[in-house]
């Protein structure tokens, strides 16, 4: 059985989430790790059983026996590491968001297919297998067209890092992203957008509010929150009936389909977070293909388009720092 040895960028909360569910993976094997702080690095791979420690990226992706990276570092880092992977010849799985504008998804597209390789974008929603099924209901009339879907998703979060204005922090990126995706996934690139902001005590995006407009007439609307208490959940509404998925939508256990004098309940017992969408990258990796099925380049790139609307409208800015990725 072929295994797929993976180095992991970054010593955080999802890095270790990934290691913990990867380990149920058994064609994975973690392989390597690296991060800024190198202490950090070491205790964190003997913890988690990961074979070698880097003191640094550079050092990690000179390693002929590392196939794939993921990662899981802050916000404007993934770009760089991704063309730095890329460049060694490593497949890349990157942490939402990949980008920060959508020009810098082009040149990671771009030069993933020049080296016919994998570049895949973490967006866990989409590997869900409730979303999954949902998406095929949808796509077989099940609620006739889609006339409008709302969603909220967020909670208080007092983790200094993620309000950071160097690092690209607040509602949109962190938590507006998923809002952002199940519109663009299921409705696409808007033709019109209405958005407004309130700003936090760190002068960034506590929370964002969306309105979508389509042509035909579809519209959806969202509310992504740092800073507040938010239902998490989401609503599909079409012509034929509507699906509801309560809290949280994101990591969906359960859904509703709705029509006219009945309900169906669809449901899965499964305690996954990574897991999924970790799997389908191995198996796009094992089955030769250079672009994942689920989570394509087109979706990442109409995401990313909208979400450089989103700031167009909302003046939206970090502080620009130089990044260093070592």
């Amino acid at each position: 059985m072929e295994i797929i040895n993976f180095g992991i960028i970054g010593t955080g909360r999802i890095a270790q989430q990934f290691m913990d569910e990867a380990e149920k993976n058994n064609k994975i094997n973690i392989a390597g790790i690296c991060a800024r702080n190198f202490e950090k690095t070491k205790n964190t791979a003997e913890e988690y059983k990961v074979d070698r420690a880097y003191e640094s990226a550079e050092e990690m992706l000179r390693d002929k026996s590392i196939d794939a990276v993921y990662i899981a570092t802050m916000h404007p880092t993934h770009f760089a590491y991704t063309v730095k992977a890329l460049n060694a010849g490593k497949h890349v799985l990157c942490e939402k968001p990949a980008v920060l504008k959508k020009e810098e998804l082009e040149k990671v597209v771009k030069l993933a297919r020049e080296k016919k390789l994998l570049f895949m974008e973490a967006m866990v929603v989409g590997f869900n297998p409730l979303y999954r099924q949902m998406k095929e209901l949808i796509e077989n009339g099940e609620i006739g067209e889609i006339v409008h879907i709302e969603s909220s998703f967020g909670s208080k979060s007092t983790k200094v890092h993620k309000h950071n204005p160097k690092q690209a922090g607040g509602a949109l990126y962190d938590i507006g992203i998923y809002n952002i995706f199940l519109l663009t996934d299921l409705l696409g690139v808007p033709d019109e957008i209405n958005v407004s902001a309130r700003k936090n005590d760190w002068g960034v995006e506590g929370s964002v509010t969306g309105l979508f407009g389509y042509e035909g007439g579809a519209t959806g609307s969202f509310y992504a929150t740092m800073d507040s208490i938010s239902g998490n959940s989401a609503k599909i509404i079409g012509t034929e009936g509507m699906i509801e998925i309560p809290d949280s939508w994101t990591v969906a256990k359960k859904f509703i389909l709705k029509k006219l004098g009945e309900e169906q309940i669809f449901e899965i017992d499964e305690d996954v977070w990574l897991g999924y969408e970790v799997d389908s990258f191995v198996e796009t990796i094992l089955s030769k293909k250079n672009e994942n099925e689920i989570m394509t380049h087109e979706k990442s790139m109409k995401l990313h388009e909208t979400i450089d609307m989103v700031k167009e409208k909302l003046r939206f800015k970090y502080e620009e720092l130089e990044v260093e990725v070592n």
